[in-house]
C-alpha cells in the first residue's frame, strides 16, 4: 500500500510506542519494510515521540469527518499513553477514560446478589451456591484433546452462519492453536490478508458450554471478521493507514470488544445458541440430557455478575482493596473457586490489560443501547466504519 506523510507518521509512532510497551500494537497491517526500519531503529524517549504525536494532531486529514473524529480520539488516547510513558499518572477512572473514551462506574453489588438469588432457583442439588455452580461447571468439563474438534467444530457453524449477512475476504481464514500460561482466555493474533491465529488457554479447564462464545468472539463474526473487513475497506480501498496498526490502549478496543462480545447473538437470535450448545455441541463432547431451556435459564440467572471483574478492577486499582481482597472480591461475588478468581485477577492487573478489562462490558452495553432493539444493523455498520464508543453513547 502507498502512505501518504501522514499515515507513514502515524504508523511509525504506534511501532515507536511498541518498542516501549510490548502488545501495545495488537495487530499490524502496514507495509513491513517500515516495521522493519523502525524496530531497527534507535529506540525514542517519551519526549521526542510526543512531538511527533504534537505534529500527527497538527495534521489530522479533515476531508472525511468521520475519520477526523476518529483520529482525534485515537491520538487522544495515545497522548495518555505517552504521558504516562513520562512518569505521569491518572486517577485511574480518568486513565481509562482518556485511553478508552468510555466512563466506567461501579456496579451496585445489590445486582450481584440478586443474581445470586436467580441463580439459587436455577441450580440443582443442595448446599451453597457457589458449590453447586463449581460441581455444575466440572459436569460440562472436556479433556484438552477434545478441545481443539470442538473448536474446530464451533468455528465453522459459525463461520458459515456469519457468511449469510456478511461477504467475507476472498482467502479468509483461521489457524486455532491450544496454549498455555497466558492471563486471558482466548486470544485472536489477526495476521493480515483475511488470516487469523487463535489461541486458546488451557490453563483452566475447558468447559463445552464456552467453546461456540469462544469462536464468535475471537473469529465468526467477531474480531477475525471486524480486522479482515476493515483492513479491506478502510486501510486497501481507502488507504487510512491507521487502520494498519490496532492499538490495544485506544477507543477503537472497545468497537471491537463490544463487537466480539456482541457476536454470538448476531448468528444466533433469540438466544437460539442454548439449543445448538445442547443439540449439538455436547453430544459432540459426549455430555447429554441437557435441554437447551437448562442453559438458557442458567444464563439468563448469571447474567447480572457480569460487571463482578470491572467492580474488581476499580476497587484494586483505587486501592480500595488489595491483592488478596481482590480475590476474595471475585470469588465470593462470582461465584468461582480459588483458581478462576485468581486467573481473573492475573488479568486484570496485567500492565497491558489493567484498563482494558473495561471494554468488554462497556463495548457490549454501548452497542445494545443504541441498537434499538435489533443489533445486527448497527453490528454490519461498526464491522466497517469508524465509530467511536462516545458517539455510540450519544446515539450517533
Amino acid at each position: 500500500m502507498q502512505l501518504d506523510s501522514f499515515g507513514r507518521a502515524y504508523l511509525s509512532l504506534t511501532l515507536e510506542i511498541e518498542k516501549h510497551i510490548p502488545g501495545y500494537v495488537d495487530a499490524y497491517l502496514g507495509p513491513a519494510p517500515l516495521k522493519t526500519e523502525i524496530e531497527g531503529g534507535e529506540k525514542k524517549d517519551a519526549a521526542a515521540l510526543q512531538d511527533d504525536l504534537a505534529q500527527l494532531q497538527a495534521t489530522i486529514p479533515s476531508e472525511d469527518p468521520a475519520r477526523q473524529a476518529y483520529l482525534t480520539a485515537e491520538l487522544r488516547a495515545i497522548e495518555c499513553t505517552l504521558q504516562m510513558l513520562a512518569g505521569e499518572t491518572f486517577p485511574y477512572l480518568e486513565e481509562v477514560q482518556r485511553l478508552y473514551d468510555i466512563h466506567p462506574e461501579l456496579t451496585d453489588e445489590a445486582v450481584f446478589a440478586a443474581a445470586h438469588r436467580e441463580l439459587d432457583t436455577v441450580m440443582p442439588g443442595r448446599g451453597p451456591l457457589a458449590d453447586r455452580l463449581e460441581a455444575d461447571r466440572k459436569r460440562f468439563e472436556i479433556p484438552t484433546e477434545k478441545a481443539l474438534p470442538l473448536l474446530e467444530m464451533t468455528l465453522e457453524e459459525a463461520r458459515g452462519r456469519t457468511r449469510h449477512f456478511v461477504e467475507l475476504v476472498e482467502g479468509e481464514a483461521i489457524e486455532l492453536r491450544l496454549t498455555q500460561n497466558q492471563p486471558w482466555g482466548a486470544y485472536n493474533w489477526y495476521l493480515g490478508s483475511g488470516r487469523s491465529l487463535v489461541e486458546f488457554n488451557t490453563d483452566l479447564p475447558t468447559s463445552a458450554l464456552g467453546l461456540l462464545t469462544t469462536m464468535a468472539h475471537e473469529g465468526y463474526p467477531g474480531h477475525h471478521t471486524e480486522h479482515q473487513l476493515k483492513e479491506k475497506y478502510l486501510l486497501k480501498e481507502k488507504g487510512y493507514a491507521e487502520f494498519g496498526s490496532f492499538l490495544l490502549h485506544s477507543p477503537a478496543a472497545v468497537i471491537a470488544e463490544g463487537i466480539a462480545t456482541t457476536a454470538q447473538e448476531i448468528i444466533f437470535p433469540g438466544d437460539t445458541a442454548h439449543d445448538y450448545i445442547a443439540q449439538m455441541v455436547l453430544p459432540a463432547a459426549g455430555i447429554f440430557d441437557v435441554t437447551g431451556e437448562q442453559l438458557r435459564r442458567k444464563h439468563e440467572a448469571g447474567k447480572g455478575l457480569r460487571g463482578v471483574s470491572s467492580n474488581a478492577a476499580i476497587l484494586y486499582h483505587t486501592g480500595q482493596l488489595n491483592q488478596p481482597q481482590t480475590i476474595e472480591y471475585i470469588q465470593s461475588y462470582g461465584l468461582v473457586n480459588p483458581k478462576r478468581a485468581q486467573q481473573s485477577f492475573r488479568f486484570l492487573s496485567n500492565p497491558l490489560f489493567r484498563s482494558y478489562i473495561f471494554t468488554y462490558t462497556e463495548g457490549y452495553q454501548l452497542i445494545a443501547n443504541a441498537s434499538n432493539g435489533d443489533k445486527t444493523p448497527l453490528f454490519k455498520r461498526l464491522l466497517v466504519e469508524p465509530v467511536l464508543p462516545s458517539q455510540l453513547a450519544a446515539g450517533s
